[in-house]
């Protein structure tokens, strides 16, 4: 029977080789008999991202890469590839016009979008326009649709939530502390700054009176900042975009006009059109007949227009930009999570290169583990010391670990609608003696020390141990002080009077000294580059390496996946990050530097 049971085995591994290699032979073989370059000689190109745009992808594998297709909750689209595809088809005059296919983008921050919007800008006044098609947006789609010259809705789709619909900001953190009660399980908290509600979600039913005003504060600005672009993209009072919103199924009631005839009513689009008209109007501008036009998606002419390996010269002096994108963890980790070793490895690199003469970290990070954020803001303070300026360049959220990373660089850029700051400290230990008791099981022994003991969870936490973590806790919060005077300029008393846990917006930041300007990562390679003392350089992003292997198989299955039919399979549910946070918080006793609460929906 074991016999049987191998051969069985080695049957179905030699079979899925097969498929596999039966797979690459045709995704090969398309490639192989697709055009070299591809590209129409009159296209539009169409910008369709999927998922969350983020500052770094996630590793994925290829297989399940491939298998995902259009059901994925975990989809990304690095940002970067999106304004690089914009600003080569800016000046290719094979480009007619870009046209937004928002479809399948569920979101990003404000900060992402300016981004990607300042380059579509940049390509509406080379004299080339922008359109957005689609059957509906929603509020974050229709930000970046903004941007657009042209906003179209198709006329034939009957989407739910049709139109655009537009909710305001917020942000509605899960409490857990009736769920602990009722599960008898005791969670001690210890936190430096009033404001660090970071861990209050394991203490409350409810947001403190603390954290709503701070949490408000920054919804308010985002929320202003995204209702003052949109009413200059589309020339809209603020006023009647809030109307719409408060009164919106009233609006609806009152009118016979469906909401993309109430959205084409106020002004947030420029038309209704059916699919054949939004053909036609696309063959006007790059030709075709029939049921096609002129066109290329992005990722093909990235492919097209860039060299799969980056081509650096050797002898060119350059800027290194080091991605810190997600949560700080210790250890190495891969891309999407800040890794202490792994991110400090990639600083010693760029310290130890003769070519890099300055350093732009890139944060986008609600923080994490002090240790890990201490080693990575450590290792740029040797990287400074050799005499490599650093600049820290804040994405859409720079908090608490994220903050304490950039404390210390030469310059800090933020944008306006940054989330940054949460200067605190906290530590989480769960202790589960009530859980216990109530089904009749108890802990008791003897120990040697008062200490004896202390990391016994089944019982009532050591009160020694606790004033142990305390002190930890006050310690890390006054080294964070202290980071932020020398690194800001501040007095203790005045960084002290901006942390506390507190969280704040670029703009905000700006006004208290905890950053030295608003502008994006262009403001601070810019900036890096005069610390530098360079007119002439190159840019190189520096990454955790792949193996060969990991490389190719990246390589082939992205280009299969732009090619081929995608596969329905919903295989691959999303894991609630927010779980995944919390999980390792009370795993055991540690320093943390992060801000659970920044994310805003959005």
């Amino acid at each position: 029977m074991k016999k049987i049971w191998q051969t069985i085995t080695a049957l179905k591994n030699a079979i899925g080789n097969l498929l596999f290699i039966a797979f690459i032979a045709l995704v090969l073989i398309t490639l192989i008999g697709q055009e070299s370059d591809g590209i129409p000689a009159s296209a539009v190109m169409i910008l369709d991202p999927e998922g969350v745009i983020v500052e770094q992808l996630r590793p994925i594998d290829p297989i399940e890469e491939f298998l995902r297709g259009d059901e994925s909750e975990n989809a990304e689209t690095l940002g970067r590839d999106l304004v690089d595809a914009i600003q080569l088809a800016e000046t290719d005059d094979r480009i007619k016009a870009i046209a937004l296919d928002l479809s399948r983008l569920q979101g990003t921050t404000l900060n992402q979008y300016d981004y990607i919007g300042n380059a579509l800008d940049s390509f509406k006044a080379s004299g080339k326009p922008v359109f957005a098609y689609g059957a509906r947006y929603s509020q974050s789609q229709y930000y970046l649709a903004s941007f657009a010259d042209t906003i179209y809705i198709d006329k034939e789709s009957l989407p739910v939530m049709g139109g655009v619909f537009l909710q305001g900001f917020g942000a509605y953190p899960l409490y857990l502390k009736s769920a602990l009660d009722k599960l008898q399980v005791s969670v001690h908290v210890i936190k430096a700054g009033i404001f660090k509600d970071a861990a209050e979600i394991f203490l409350r039913d409810d947001m403190s009176d603390e954290s709503r005003e701070s949490t408000q504060e920054v919804i308010d600005f985002l929320w202003d900042s995204y209702l003052s672009k949109i009413t200059m993209h589309r020339n809209i009072d603020a006023e009647a975009i809030t109307h719409y919103i408060n009164n919106y199924a009233a609006l609806l009631d009152q009118t016979e006009k469906g909401p993309a005839e109430l959205a084409l009513e106020l002004g947030l689009i420029d038309g209704l059109v059916t699919s054949a008209e939004w053909r036609s109007e696309m063959q006007a501008i790059s030709g075709g007949s029939g049921d096609t036009y002129g066109q290329v998606v992005y990722r093909s002419y990235l492919q097209s227009m860039r060299p799969p390996v980056p081509e650096q010269n050797p002898a060119a002096d350059m800027i290194a930009v080091i991605t810190a994108k997600g949560t700080i963890l210790d250890g190495e980790q891969p891309a999407g999570e800040v890794g202490g070793d792994t991110i400090t490895k990639l600083i010693r690199k760029a310290k130890n290169s003769k070519n890099v003469k300055a350093i732009v970290l890139r944060v986008d990070s609600p923080g994490g583990s002090a240790t890990a954020s201490e080693m990575i803001r450590s290792e740029l303070l040797a990287a400074q010391e050799s005499g490599k300026p650093v600049v820290a360049s804040m994405g859409g959220y720079a908090a608490s670990g994220g903050y304490w990373i950039s404390s210390t660089a030469n310059k800090i850029f933020a944008s306006e609608t940054t989330i940054t700051g949460s200067i605190g400290v906290f530590t989480v230990f769960p202790t589960f003696e009530r859980s216990l008791d109530y089904l009749g099981v108890h802990s008791d022994g003897v120990g040697t020390t008062s200490l004896s003991g202390a990391m016994n969870s089944f019982e009532e936490i050591n009160p020694v141990f606790k004033r142990v973590l305390q002190n930890s806790v006050n310690q890390t919060y006054n080294k964070f002080l202290a980071l932020v005077s020398e690194g800001r300029g501040l007095s203790i008393e005045e960084a002290d009077s901006v942390a506390q846990g507190r969280v704040w917006s670029g703009s905000r930041a700006l006004e208290h000294g905890l950053i030295d300007g608003i502008g994006d990562i262009k403001v601070a390679i810019e900036s890096a580059a005069v610390l530098a003392g360079l007119t002439d350089y190159e840019v190189v992003y520096i990454e955790k390496d792949l193996s060969p292997k990991e490389l190719f198989l990246r390589q082939v299955l992205q280009s299969a996946v732009s090619i081929l039919p995608p596969v329905q399979t919903g295989l691959f549910p999303a894991i609630p990050a927010d779980l995944k946070a919390l999980t390792q918080m009370v795993r055991r006793p540690s320093i943390y530097l992060q801000c659970t609460n920044c994310k805003i929906n959005f």
